[in-house]
């Protein structure tokens, strides 16, 4: 325990060093050679500007790349901080020529180089004779997130969102109790393209497990987001970008999987694309349907008057599932500074299934009694939303943006069970029936505005106001069958309301402070007022509260080749509309889940520095979290009922290291490696106070090949120590996946396969254990043995037109609260 605790010290001593460099480097070090800012402009071949060519700049001896990026709106483009040395820039875009400017040089002279117009002729190849072969890798770790790049990905082919976010570093998803976590925390955020989701977190989860990998572009974890975020979100954002067709004209792309576990399991997806003149139409559509099984095994021990009583339940589910997701939006340019657009999203979801529970109570070893449970669950998710958009564009770099966004959710789960009890000799004794339904509508309006503002060479303004007024109504009726009169449990039963507004503003600061050094300081205010009320009490909640969110972001470049990063921010975790309410969920004759209305917000502060040499890079992680938000079991040792709820926890400290290495071994072998570690304290009680330390290793790597032109094959695995939330313990998982692809250029298609969990070692096993506290639990569950799929892609239409314009929405961080 000594050693354990002198180790814990010297990483915070480590922590806090490195921190200390970080500040020293961005601050302190002088800038030891004169750079130069370069800057054009990108036309066609009748001078018109090219919005969103990729322009390189590349070393003249080796033509190795420099810096890269994509031209304006009105084709113009910059790169800074350019040391001395001899360049040439070229410029591509899709339906044209590359284009090549004759080399130059940079001395320690020059400050601004105009390069001029450099225009690109236009092509008569079409896409389809191009075969474009460069890939980005699985992971990239950016100065304030982790990017997953999902569509990189052969063996995520064919999977979902959730099985991508398994394989993910620091993310913990529990499948058996519907939650995600991220380095411990359970605040975690779900955005989709920006929009959070205000979901209750079983339905998110479940969302998640049937949204179609192929629709996905990307996927970013944010521990540490910057102040035009809200502040909601303890640990942290994980945004779902979903793909769009980035062309001109009307084109798109669809994609079909097939794929079997256990059950079948298929998606789908479509997206498209449209441009005339000022209109823009744009949308995605995905579906997804599946019969896999699934199967629960649940026990608890506790010591009462002398007597070990055990219990063990399983449970075999098998649903039949399918989720519809679409997204449609227009955007009419009124003139060429303003834009206004409607965009319109939906989702649907319906859970049907048949689970067959077997349960029974022991004493001292001995069969007491048995249960077979029949449960018949229908599970029915949904939301519409619809979102005005404006935005103006004053000069070149000022901008003002407003949104006012509806968002409607319903949430309808009525389940029977038919339960038949059983002696210690396997007699019948009785059977029982009993009903549940819940029934919950989520209504929210949401207005923004944003304004940014370039106020010099070496500085760019953010600022902000949102408002977000929301309120829910949550029924909840369980009732059981008593000589042919069905008779209401009001133990179990009521109807709560919610009322919960919002205000918040904004202001962000992005400062060049040297031509080495940069920097953005943020600062967010939110005031929160929350009142929950039932048929039987008023004021279950009323609380006023308000509260800053500062953030700060530094990078410092030493060279080409060495960067370092530092980035803190406060968050908030509020606690759900759903488990505030305290209704009680029914979930077999002695297990129920409860709100709790005296949860009250959690505060977290969160330190991120990086070190970055060329493409690899080494993130260690600090936060400290005040009354975190964790699960919590509550037994009743004399009728043997558990009941599980969320409660505070008094604090949670958490230390994290990971290593992202990727690694050109040859021309035709890629490889990237991902390592972490985590340790954390979490300090908690049951009956009394309990102190849990956890430590955590994960391991990731993807190896991809090129076994001949346009054959490709893909190797990856994940392992995972476990780790710990609240008072569970996780136990280790893993797994092995191989996938090959074939590409068709010539007719902008390819086909890939997939076999994934070879090693079948994907089950999840979560301990709780207090002994002095008489507390034990154990859960673990399967999903998927080994898991075969196709998939198909094509691309169609035409490949030379403008693509939707890149926006925001008023709603980007308020679809999610609901867990």
């Amino acid at each position: 325990m000594i050693q354990s605790d002198n180790l814990i010290q010297i990483s915070i001593g480590f922590a806090r060093s490195l921190f200390s460099l970080v500040i020293y480097f961005t601050l302190v070090l002088p800038v030891t050679q004169a750079q130069s800012n370069i800057h054009g402009k990108i036309v066609d071949s009748i001078g018109k500007p090219i919005p969103n060519a990729n322009v390189l700049l590349l070393n003249f001896a080796d033509s190795v790349l420099v810096k890269g990026l994509l031209s304006s709106e009105d084709g113009q483009y910059s790169f800074e901080n350019i040391k001395t040395g001899r360049y040439t820039i070229s410029a591509t875009h899709t339906g044209n020529n590359p284009a090549y400017s004759p080399h130059f040089e940079v001395t320690d002279k020059q400050e601004n180089i105009d390069m001029g117009i450099m225009k690109l002729n236009e092509t008569p190849i079409t896409l389809s004779n191009v075969a474009v072969t460069a890939k980005k890798p699985l992971y990239e770790r950016k100065i304030d997130r982790l990017q997953i790049n999902v569509a990189a990905s052969i063996v995520l082919a064919g999977t979902t969102a959730l099985d991508v976010l398994e394989r993910s570093p620091g993310i913990r998803v529990d499948r058996m109790n519907n939650s995600i976590s991220i380095n411990g925390k359970g605040g975690v955020i779900v955005m989709i393209n920006g929009k959070r989701n205000y979901m209750e977190i079983s339905a998110l989860v479940q969302m998640l497990a049937a949204m179609p990998s192929g629709n996905i572009e990307r996927i970013e974890v944010i521990t540490t987001p910057p102040a035009n975020y809200d502040a909601q979100g303890d640990a942290g954002i994980i945004n779902i970008i979903l793909k769009s067709n980035g062309q001109y004209g009307t084109n798109g792309t669809y994609s079909v999987s097939a794929g079997y576990t256990r059950g079948f399991d298929g998606n789908g997806n479509f997206t498209f694309n449209h441009r005339t003149n000022k209109i823009n139409l744009f949308g995605n559509y995905s579906f997804y349907g599946s019969t896999s099984g699934q199967t629960n095994y649940n026990y608890r021990a506790v010591v009462y008057q002398g007597d070990l009583k055990e219990n063990y339940s399983e449970t075999n589910r098998d649903p039949i599932v399918h989720q519809h997701n679409i997204q449609a939006g227009i955007d009419y340019e009124i003139n060429k500074k303003s834009i206004i657009g409607v965009l319109a999203t939906g989702y649907y979801r319906s859970w049907d299934m048949v689970a067959t529970n077997y349960a029974q109570v022991s004493t001292n070893g001995r069969l007491d009694t048995s249960a077979t449970v029949i449960n018949n669950e229908l599970h029915i998710t949904g939301n519409v939303g619809i979102n005005l958009n404006w935005q103006h564009n004053f000069k070149e770099n000022e901008k003002l943006t407003f949104n006012v966004d509806y968002l409607h959710y319903h949430d309808d789960n009525p389940s029977d069970y038919t339960n038949s009890y059983y002696g210690s000799d396997g007699s019948f004794l009785y059977d029982e029936k009993m009903e549940s339904t819940k029934v919950t509508p989520l209504e929210l309006w949401i207005a923004a505005g944003d304004y940014s503002k370039k106020l010099s060479k070496k500085a760019d303004l953010e600022a902000g106001v949102k408002g977000t007024l929301s309120s829910f109504e949550n029924e909840v009726l369980v009732r059981s069958l008593d000589q042919n009169n069905w008779e209401t449990d009001s133990a179990l039963s009521g109807v709560q309301n919610l009322k919960e507004s919002i205000g918040a503003a904004y202001v962000s600061l992005s400062v060049q402070v040297t031509k080495k050094t940069s920097a953005k300081f943020g600062l967010r205010y939110e005031y929160t007022s929350t009142n929950l009320r039932s048929e039987t009490k008023q004021d279950l909640v009323d609380r006023q509260y308000g509260n800053l969110f500062p953030s700060l972001f530094l990078m410092h470049s030493i060279d080409d080749n060495n960067a370092i990063n530092f980035s803190y921010s406060k968050r908030i975790w509020r606690p759900g509309f759903f488990v505030l309410a305290p209704y009680v969920i029914f979930y077999d004759p002695k297990t129920f889940f409860t709100g709790n209305p005296a949860l009250q917000p959690s505060i977290t502060d969160a330190f991120d520095a990086s070190y970055t040499y060329k493409n690899k890079m080494v993130t260690l992680s600090y936060s400290f979290t005040a009354d975190p938000i964790t699960q919590f079991y509550k037994i009743d040792e004399a009728t043997n009922r558990m009941i599980m709820a969320y409660m505070n926890a008094s604090n949670n400290e958490f230390i994290g290291l990971s290593l992202s290495l990727p690694f050109q071994a040859t021309k035709w072998w890629n490889m990237q490696n991902t390592l972490s570690g985590s340790w954390q304290k979490v300090n908690t009680f049951y009956k009394e106070e309990v102190q849990r330390k956890y430590t955590s290793l994960y391991a990731y790597s993807t190896q991809s090949f090129v076994l001949h032109k346009n054959y490709f094959f893909e190797v990856s695995g994940y392992f995972s120590s476990g780790g710990g939330w609240g008072l569970g313990e996780w136990k280790p998982m893993g797994s092995l996946d191989l996938g090959i692809q074939k590409k068709f250029p010539e007719k902008k298609s390819d086909l890939r396969l997939s076999v994934r969990n070879i090693l079948n070692t994907q089950d999840y096993i979560n301990t709780t254990s207090v002994p002095d506290q008489n507390l034990y639990l154990r859960n673990s569950g399967n999903w998927s043995n080994i898991n075969f799929s196709f998939t198909f892609t094509h691309s169609f239409g035409n490949d030379k037109v403008k693509a939707k314009r890149q926006r925001t929405t008023g709603a980007e961080e308020e679809q999610g609260r609901a867990n």
